[in-house]
């Protein structure tokens, strides 16, 4: 038989080397392989009626693989490839002679396909993963089994279980180690800035008179805004209640808020000599203003794309009564109580989703909540609930504060008690009527601070 021989070459440039690698004893040929100089990343190759062992040897030795090439691999092939990887390469080769490639560290094993005659034992691997959860990773590689392999999860020693091909196994392992990496930490500081600002003007007006005169034995006392139950009365009864400071009634009685540390009052009392006129005039005026801050500073640190929340505040106990009624049927029946105790939560919470871009950045859903109780308008000793809410989703950079809501609210109000009529003349009208004004100004703001923490 005339001695034949086989080639394979390669080529990317101009400038060469060439190699051989000597074929079977039974082909008495050789096969060279041409490379470029400057390493190139793609190659043309002509294989004829070659070996395809040495066709795999060829390519692991320009690969520099660790090749080991199973028994059981055999037979020929005739290939033509242009401008191709030499992975993409021993992949088609792969595929055509139904043959299975298992990666172990660094060794490369070439085997017959399990699946070569449509049957066959599947491989069992067992992957420990040391930073994922395992059941999450099973989820994320299920698409990547074939149709008779499986995955499970051992919760105990967070380890995949992986039943398949060796090459499905080989492509999920690869999957896994990239999913299997630290995970960045997220440190959320949020601060609610909360500000109040209150102003209270009350004016108000009281004033009557008392004039006596002596008739006989008869004493009469008449004075503004009084009247007598009886004629034989000798003390009159003030309609508007309240005495000054001679001693009378007022005629009219609108006064301001005022008390001990709160407003005053300037009282003034006009008579004559013979104590038969009397008249008492006060003004009271409370003015009172106020301003107040409060500032939250909840921290909470979390994974990335894990929730996390973080609360404080104070639970409120609310008695509760249940009747039970017995008998009702028999419409003789009885009713008994039960009392019990339920709560309601006054808090402060913040609730953060945290998720770190590849380019360093921090996507994040935030949920604050303030809850606080408004005792100055409790009913039977129960307060309702102030709530303040933001939600929102933001990107923010590394370290940077952002603001994600501001609510501001201003009140006015204004109010005025006063005698008919009278007190609606210009200037005089002061002299019966009392007028009120409040304002109230609030204003809530929420910073966020996102902090990248690298995983330990």
């Amino acid at each position: 038989m005339a001695q034949r021989g086989w080639w394979v070459v390669f080529w990317l440039g101009l400038s060469t080397a060439v190699w051989a690698i000597p074929v079977g004893a039974q082909d008495q040929g050789q096969i060279s392989v041409q490379r470029s100089a400057t390493g190139g990343h793609r190659y043309s190759m002509e294989f004829r009626d070659a070996e395809l062992k040495d066709v795999l040897r060829a390519i692991g030795q320009e690969r520099r693989l660790n090749l080991v090439i199973s028994d059981d691999v055999a037979g020929r092939l005739t290939l033509s490839f242009q401008e191709v990887t030499l992975s993409e390469a021993l992949d088609a080769i792969l595929k055509m002679g139904n043959l299975a490639k298992v990666q172990d560290g660094p060794i490369t094993r070439i085997m017959k396909s399990p699946f070569a005659d449509g049957e066959g034992q599947l491989m069992t691997r067992m992957l420990s993963i040391q930073f994922a959860v395992a059941k999450d990773l099973s989820e994320s590689i299920k698409n990547l089994l074939s149709k008779k392999g499986s995955v499970t999860t051992d919760s105990r020693t967070n380890t995949l279980i992986i039943r398949d091909l060796p090459e499905s196994i080989e492509r999920m392992v690869q999957v896994v180690r990239q999913l299997d990496s630290k995970t960045p930490q997220v440190m959320i500081e949020a601060r609610i800035v909360e500000a109040n600002t209150n102003f209270t003007r009350e004016l108000g007006v009281q004033w009557g008179g008392l004039r006596t005169t002596q008739s006989g034995n008869l004493l009469t006392t008449l004075h503004g805004g009084a009247t007598k139950q009886n004629s034989t009365d000798t003390v009159a009864q003030a309609l508007t209640g309240g005495i000054g400071l001679s001693g009378g009634p007022f005629a009219v009685n609108l006064p301001a808020s005022v008390g001990p540390g709160h407003g005053g009052s300037l009282g003034i009392t006009f008579g004559n000599l013979s104590d038969t006129l009397r008249l008492d005039l006060q003004l009271s005026a409370l003015e009172d203003s106020g301003k107040g801050k409060i500032l939250s500073t909840p921290r909470i640190l979390t994974l990335d794309n894990k929730e996390a929340k973080i609360s404080s505040g104070t639970e409120i106990l609310v008695p509760t009564t249940t009747i039970v009624t017995a008998g009702a049927s028999t419409g003789g029946g009885s009713a008994a109580g039960q009392t019990g105790v339920t709560t309601i939560n006054a808090k402060l919470e913040l609730s953060v989703t945290p998720h770190v871009t590849p380019n360093g950045e921090i996507v994040l859903h935030v949920v604050a909540d303030k809850k606080d109780p408004d005792y100055s308008r409790a009913v039977l000793g129960i307060p309702p609930l102030t709530t303040r809410t933001a939600e929102t989703d933001l990107l923010a950079k590394n370290g940077e504060t952002v603001v994600i809501g501001g609510i501001y609210t201003k009140s006015e109000q204004v109010a005025e008690s006063g005698v008919p009529l009278l007190s609606r003349i210009p200037i005089l009208g002061w002299l019966f009527k009392t007028r009120a004004t409040v304002e109230s100004q609030n204003e809530l703001l929420i910073f966020i601070t996102p902090t990248i923490h690298q995983g330990l």
